[in-house]
């Protein structure tokens, strides 16, 4: 049996890997000291079928790598293709093709630095991005020279830069979010030391306006940085 130990305020979370079974059980233990300490145990892996090595010497004259990966791909795009028809319960829109795309993959593009201002690598896609945002800035009804934004990867990404910029305009100022809002949200706000209000909602999973209400009123003298969910 491999035990892990993580502390948590309080309170121990205690994990235990039994060999023979490959179950891993989870129990609670009061900590003596409430110390935040980790007693770290060891890093368990789940058996990987794809198999990474150093291609051989005559690897170009054999083609061995090659055709390795050709295989591996191609094991991949049929569990994709099977995961894809039956992929419910995440938002994200499966009907898209990107093929028109592929003639930009051999170029290494790098976006770096605000898409606004000119960089010194000449490889970048920096027209898409600012032509992005000029589209939702239309669509929000926000003139050219109203709005700055960059192109992320997703709200994992972007959640982070909005809760910075926040926090940088108000640094006495809380945070308030619905509890359905994204994870990152929180996790960002642990990391940034911001202070976070979570808001409960209604049964339909709308922010419960009367509650925030009466947490903004609470905390009159403090400013309000909010996160706004829409669609989830």
């Amino acid at each position: 049996m491999v035990s892990s130990t993580v502390v948590c305020g309080s309170t121990n979370l205690v994990f235990e890997l039994d060999h023979d079974t490959n179950v891993v059980a989870v129990k609670k233990e009061q900590s003596d000291n409430g110390r935040k300490e980790i007693a770290l145990g060891w890093n368990m892996h789940t058996p990987c079928s794809l198999d990474i090595k150093e291609p051989e010497a005559n690897d170009e004259l054999t083609g061995a790598t090659e055709a390795y990966m050709a295989e591996v791909l191609a094991r991949y795009t049929d569990r994709w293709l099977e995961r894809t028809k039956n992929n419910l319960g995440y938002q994200l829109n499966s009907d898209f093709n990107y093929d028109a795309l592929g003639p930009l993959q051999r170029f290494s593009i790098n976006n770096a630095g605000d898409p606004f201002i000119a960089g010194n690598y000449g490889v970048h896609s920096r027209d898409f991005e600012v032509g992005v945002l000029d589209w939702f800035a239309r669509l929000w009804e926000i003139k050219k020279d109203e709005y700055w934004g960059y192109v992320t990867r997703g709200g994992t990404k972007g959640n982070p830069h909005g809760l910075f910029v926040g926090r940088e305009m108000f640094p006495d100022g809380i945070l308030y979010a619905s509890k359905e809002a994204h994870y990152s949200v929180f996790k960002v706000a642990r990391m940034y030391r911001m202070n976070c209000v979570k808001i409960e909602t209604l049964a339909s999973g709308v922010i419960d306006c009367g509650y925030l209400k009466e947490c903004l009123l609470k905390n009159k003298d403090k400013p309000a940085i909010m996160n706004i969910t829409v669609g989830r």
